[in-house]
């Protein structure tokens, strides 16, 4: 697997979230999938409406998880009701893309962590992770175990 080195400059993100345990996340991020792609005409000011963003951050202390199913809009105009928006600031990411049924997505995780730690790079923990989704990527709602998904994992470096 290889990485690349990206900037990604600021985005406002606006959709909705989820906070749990990372079993809890299994069970319910195909719902939260399912509720935002039939409420994300309701975001006003999409920049690519089928780019879609999924943010994580975690907190290791506790093992929770907050996962945002957003896209990224030009600005905060109208945030929709049990919507929430906020910015991700420019940053330094490692880039790679996951190829295959989601059930594989931890593999290409383990693979990733490795190719970070064999070229000297270092994870910034206190910074979101992204995973984008474009037209290579069919919603796990409709087809997760399709063979040729295919998404894009963004790592922020220190």
């Amino acid at each position: 697997m290889e990485g690349t080195i990206v900037h990604v400059p600021q985005k406002y993100l606006v959709g909705l979230s989820f906070s749990g345990s990372f079993p809890m996340l299994v069970e319910y991020m195909p719902k939260l999938w399912e509720t935002f792609l039939t409420r994300q005409d309701e975001i006003p000011l999409a920049i690519s409406p089928d780019v879609r963003y999924d943010i994580s951050d975690e907190n290791r202390t506790h093992q929770m998880y907050t996962e945002y199913i957003v896209v990224e809009v030009e600005r905060f105009e109208h945030i929709p009701e049990g919507m929430v928006g906020f910015t991700i600031p420019t940053k330094t990411y490692a880039r790679f893309t996951h190829t295959g049924p989601m059930e594989q997505v931890q593999n290409t995780y383990h693979s990733l962590f490795g190719w970070l730690n064999e070229n000297g790079h270092q994870v910034d923990e206190q910074a979101l992770r992204m995973e984008r989704y474009d037209q290579r990527y069919v919603p796990s709602v409709h087809e997760s175990a399709r063979v040729d998904n295919a998404y894009e994992i963004f790592i922020p470096l220190r």
